[in-house]
């Protein structure tokens, strides 16, 4: 276990090493700032999506009468706690 740790930690003390010794040069620095903001503007869109279709709340707080399967459900459900507590006392 402590050398899976011990590896970890000099590996992770590499790459900042390594990154620090390539973002010394200015030129280089800037070259990674608009890199990285590239790879933002790509994915931020992804992480945003404010597009949630695929929810199911449209039905939620409209039910219809008519789907018999959804209010046996609902009406089950409700039951559930009072029968609960009736079996506890």
């Amino acid at each position: 276990m402590k050398k899976k740790y011990l590896l970890l930690s000099g590996f992770a003390i590499s790459a900042a090493g390594v990154t620090s010794y390539l973002l010394r040069k200015g030129s280089n620095r800037t070259m990674a700032k608009m890199m990285a903001n590239e790879v933002l503007e790509k994915i931020i869109p992804f992480i945003k999506q404010e597009d949630n279709t695929n929810l199911p709340l449209k039905k939620a707080g409209h039910p219809d009468p008519y789907d018999y399967e959804d209010t046996k459900m609902v009406g089950e459900g409700s039951m559930y706690p009072v029968n609960y507590y009736n079996k506890k006392q």
